[in-house]
């Protein structure tokens, strides 16, 4: 499942979208579902911030929900994702009051771990059945009241074996947004 929105709106998206131009320079797939961060520069023709994919322990700008379609080779063979070393535009979830539900890498989470602060573990993306996938989740490991964590823990969840604290319901800690908060 790796992180989701959770929430009901418009086919599960809610909050803002925004678009935000991905260099050529990207090294691995990204997949909608992934987190990214700015890079820094900006894009040489709109001059918006350009993003890649998050970093652990790095402020995140927000989850991909989509691409802008590239009908100049009318190649569709990257349904759901954007091939490393190729430009394109993407629609980031940079709302930082969303919250997600992710799986938990190194887990399970326990009880006193809500309140607590995780780190994004940012596996690179795989393409299975013409179909790109995120593996993006959160890192159980190293969780912690610090402030620069990426992600919240706001409740344990059961994973589909219905083992609690395998998911969590997380929100966005460290962003361009807001200043990360130290846990409880």
């Amino acid at each position: 499942m790796a992180i989701k929105l959770s929430g009901s709106g418009l086919n599960g998206v809610y909050g803002r979208l925004n678009q935000h131009p991905i260099a050529s320079s990207h090294a691995g797939i990204l997949a909608i579902g992934d987190f990214v961060t700015l890079t820094g520069t900006s894009d040489a023709t709109t001059g918006q911030s350009t993003v890649d994919i998050g970093v652990a322990g790095s402020p995140l700008l927000g989850q991909i929900a989509g691409f802008v379609p590239d009908y100049s080779s009318e190649n569709f063979t990257d349904a759901g994702g954007l091939a490393a070393s190729t430009a394109g535009i993407a629609y980031i979830l940079d709302d930082p009051r969303a919250e997600y539900i992710a799986d938990v890498s190194n887990g399970p989470l326990a009880a006193a771990d809500v309140g607590l602060n995780v780190n994004l573990l940012a596996t690179v993306a795989t393409k299975s059945g013409g179909l790109t996938i995120s593996n993006m989740n959160v890192n159980a490991t190293g969780k912690n009241t610090t402030s620069s964590l990426n992600f919240q823990v706001l409740a344990l969840l059961p994973d589909d074996a219905g083992v609690l604290g395998n998911r969590a319901l997380v929100r966005l800690n460290s962003t361009y947004s807001i200043a990360g908060a130290t846990g409880v």
